[in-house]
């Protein structure tokens, strides 16, 4: 096989173990010893830059990108190479919207999760089962702009911005009972692989990414080398090059000594 010089890694279930709460220390010291051998790191999330920040991700790993928000955003070396933001007259009829019907809202920009509770329960409940960093206050949105809106709504009351998604051409994506996220089109993750290839001059030959989840089988299809953790869905096995240990059991670290990528 070439030599690795890039590794994708998805977070939630392949280095971040939610059974514990905390990152999986095998899988994390296997690609600082990668690192060290000169390999980039790129985290490769559905999670928002705010939420990996918040949960000490880029102190424990030297990270040389990520791609964030499921492919929303690609940043290598602190430069931001796309990002599928709202345009701003958009954005603000959205939030106009949002705040007139009094929903409760999530806004995800580039650097930052921003919060309006106008139902504290359904707020509770979301957090309550996604261990999420909690967002910063609406009152501290300085008209950043936007990646994504996260509606909390169950699907009785979603008529409104269903129907105004419906109008503007944008992606609907239910996520959770009572979460919808709405972007101004599809986010994949294969995105920001191809777009960080094009700046690192890469081949696929050249690259490895760690998954578990359905979003990961993008992932699998623009590497070489698509590693599915033990326990990752059925479906993103199939579409695999290698199935490794579960994360309990070390999986990262493991298939980074089968590929002597690490001694």
């Amino acid at each position: 096989m070439e030599k690795i010089k890039a590794i994708f890694i998805d977070f939630d279930w392949t280095i971040f173990d939610h059974k514990v709460r905390d990152f999986n220390k095998k899988g994390i010291e296997g690609l600082i010893k990668a690192h060290e051998k000169g390999v980039k790191l790129i985290i490769n999330s559905a999670r928002s830059n705010y939420s990996l920040k918040g949960l000490n991700t880029f102190n424990l790993l030297p990270v040389d990108g990520k791609v964030v928000s499921n492919g929303g955003a690609a940043i290598l070396d602190d430069k931001v190479l796309y990002a599928d933001l709202f345009e701003n007259n958009l954005k603000d009829e959205f939030l106009d919207l949002l705040n007139k019907n009094n929903y409760s809202y999530n806004l995800v920009t580039l650097e930052n999760n921003y919060i309006k509770v106008t139902n504290k329960d359904i707020v509770h409940d979301f957090y309550e089962v996604y261990y999420e960093p909690f967002p910063l206050d609406i009152s501290s949105y300085k008209n950043e702009e936007v990646l994504a809106f996260q509606v909390l709504c169950y699907e009785e009351d979603e008529k409104i911005i269903e129907e105004f998604s419906e109008k503007h051409n944008l992606v609907y994506n239910r996520f959770a009972s009572n979460n919808v996220e709405i972007t101004t089109k599809e986010f994949v993750k294969s995105k920001g692989i191809e777009t960080i290839y094009n700046h690192l001059n890469l081949k696929k030959e050249e690259a490895m990414a760690f998954g578990d989840d359905l979003n990961d089988i993008s992932m699998f299809h623009i590497v070489k080398y698509g590693i599915c953790m033990g326990n990752g869905k059925d479906e993103a096995k199939k579409e695999a090059f290698y199935i490794t240990d579960n994360i309990e059991d070390d999986g990262l670290y493991n298939a980074l000594k089968h590929f002597e990528v690490i001694d």
